[in-house]
C-alpha cells in the first residue's frame, strides 16, 4: 500500500485497473509538465513507440493546447510542446522501433523556433528505464510503448524525493549526455 505522505508510490500492472493507473500516472505527469515545464526533462527507455499519452476526447486538456482538438494525444505532440520551454533528453537503443518516434521528434525540433532543445543519445546497451523531470523521478520496468503500458506486466516507481531525483539526474548526465 502506498503512504500518501511518502515520497514515493510504487505501480504494478498486472490486471486492467493497475494499467489504468499507469495510464492516469503518465497522464498526471504529462500534463504538470505542459503546465509548469521542467527546466530538463528525460526519457530514458531502450524502445518506445509514439504512444497516445493523453485522452482529449471530451476536451479536458484543449485549454493546455487549444490546436490539439477533441481526440487522443500522442507522446510526440507533448513532446513537441516541451521542447520549447524545457531541454528535452531521449535516450534510446539503436533499434528500428524507435525510428519513428525518434524522427517525429527530429522533425518537431527542426521546425520549432530558435535553437534546439532536442538532444538524442543512442545507447547500445541500454536496459533502464526512466522519466526524469524537476520534482519526480519515475523508474521501473516499463519501456515508454504500448506493450509496456497497456499489455505487459510491469513495475514502475514514482520518486518524488529530491535526494533521488538529484542522485538519477547526476547518474543521467554522467552517462548519457548526447552525442555531439
Amino acid at each position: 500500500m502506498n503512504d500518501p505522505t511518502s515520497d514515493k508510490r510504487n505501480t504494478f500492472s498486472s490486471q486492467a485497473t493497475s494499467r489504468a493507473e499507469i495510464r492516469e500516472l503518465l497522464e498526471g505527469i504529462f500534463v504538470a509538465e505542459l503546465l509548469v515545464p521542467s527546466e530538463s526533462i528525460w526519457l530514458v527507455s531502450p524502445w518506445i513507440s509514439d504512444i497516445d499519452i493523453l485522452d482529449n476526447r471530451c476536451g479536458q486538456f484543449s485549454s493546455l493546447v487549444p490546436t490539439w482538438g477533441h481526440r487522443r494525444i500522442r507522446l510526440s505532440e507533448v513532446f513537441g510542446q516541451l521542447i520549447h520551454q524545457s531541454r528535452v533528453h531521449i535516450v534510446a537503443r539503436p533499434d528500428s522501433h524507435n525510428d519513428v518516434f525518434l524522427r517525429k521528434m527530429d522533425d518537431l525540433s527542426r521546425s520549432s523556433d530558435g535553437t534546439s532543445n532536442l538532444q538524442v543519445a543512442i545507447r547500445d546497451t541500454l536496459h533502464l528505464k526512466g522519466l526524469l523531470g524537476q520534482d519526480y523521478y519515475l523508474s521501473g520496468s516499463m519501456n515508454l510503448t504500448y506493450n509496456g503500458v497497456e499489455i505487459n506486466h510491469e513495475g514502475v516507481s514514482l520518486n518524488r524525493s529530491p535526494e533521488a531525483i538529484a542522485e538519477a539526474r547526476i547518474h543521467f548526465q554522467a552517462n548519457y549526455e548526447a552525442d555531439q
